[in-house]
């Protein structure tokens, strides 16, 4: 990372798929406007890259959890 100190920037709270992907889209704002090099927004990308990821798998997980609790309604079995 650069040496010279940066001013400080905020991203969206990255709560959703769809904030995540408003954080890289500000992140990359910030490397075009040359508020920020690319190789610090490369390593803050990575990091939203795995934000992405447990929010996918959380999400998947919670809707997985769904259809077996309907599949079981379905066949009247108990929770």
């Amino acid at each position: 990372m650069s040496d010279r100190k940066r001013d400080a920037f905020e991203l969206p709270d990255t709560i959703d798929l769809d904030s995540v992907n408003a954080a890289q889209v500000a992140l990359i704002r910030l490397v075009a406007q040359n508020q920020l090099d690319a190789r610090e927004a490369l390593y803050i990308s990575r990091m939203l890259e795995h934000r992405r990821r447990a929010i996918g798998t959380a999400t998947l997980w919670q809707k997985m959890k769904e259809l077996e609790a309907q599949g079981r309604q379905m066949r009247d079995e108990a929770p």
